[in-house]
């Protein structure tokens, strides 16, 4: 019996551990999104020697919470790698499989710290950024991006790490499988920090 508990408990924390669906939006005031879950020496999630730690214990490392509006009830709410890629030239949150993926350009790879507006186009001078949201995981590309004036990135430098931040971003449907409810726009946050060189 003891075995049986121990291992409903394991089977437990394992599901916690993966993507679920996302939960009510806090309260004002009480964003727990920075609040990551203790763990042992992970160096790629949440550290402990503070030689690897960055903001909140994110080191290349993050989170993205998403709501398509509507009837489509469709939800994600994932902590994904979070590095740059010089392909598409992007800050990219990336689920394991690369099933579902979040682009955050700002037209360089070192964005100064600031708030940038999230816009169609990307543009550093300006303190511009492009989102978008792409999701195949169901065999299927849905795919959502950010036109002008949906919302506002947040960039910070904490210890050489930069911290990227999100909340309620609307994006517009562009994926070639958006139909039916999948057409209505997507409610998009994030955050997370990538290590500095």
């Amino acid at each position: 019996m003891k075995h049986s508990l121990v291992l409903c408990a394991a089977l437990l924390a394992c599901a916690v551990g993966h993507a679920q669906p996302a939960p009510a939006a806090p309260a004002a005031g009480n964003d727990t999104w920075g609040n990551v879950p203790s763990a042992s020496d992970d160096r790629f999630t949440n550290p402990k020697s503070k030689l690897y730690a960055g903001p909140n214990g994110w080191h290349n490392f993050g989170e993205v919470r998403a709501e398509v509006a509507g009837g489509a009830g469709k939800r994600y709410a994932m902590k994904t790698g979070l590095s740059y890629l010089e392909t598409p030239k992007s800050f990219v949150f990336a689920s394991n499989p690369q099933l579902q993926v979040t682009e955050v350009d700002f037209g360089t790879n070192k964005p100064a710290p600031g708030v940038y507006e999230v816009a169609a186009k990307p543009n550093a001078g300006q303190k511009k950024a492009k989102v978008s949201f792409l999701d195949s995981s169901g065999g299927k590309l849905l795919g959502w991006e950010s036109g002008d004036k949906a919302g506002s990135v947040t960039v910070s430098q904490v210890n050489g790490y930069l911290y990227l931040k999100a909340r309620g971003l609307r994006l517009a449907p562009v994926g070639m499988h958006n139909t039916g409810d999948l057409k209505q726009p997507m409610a998009l946050g994030f955050e997370g920090a990538v290590a500095p060189d």
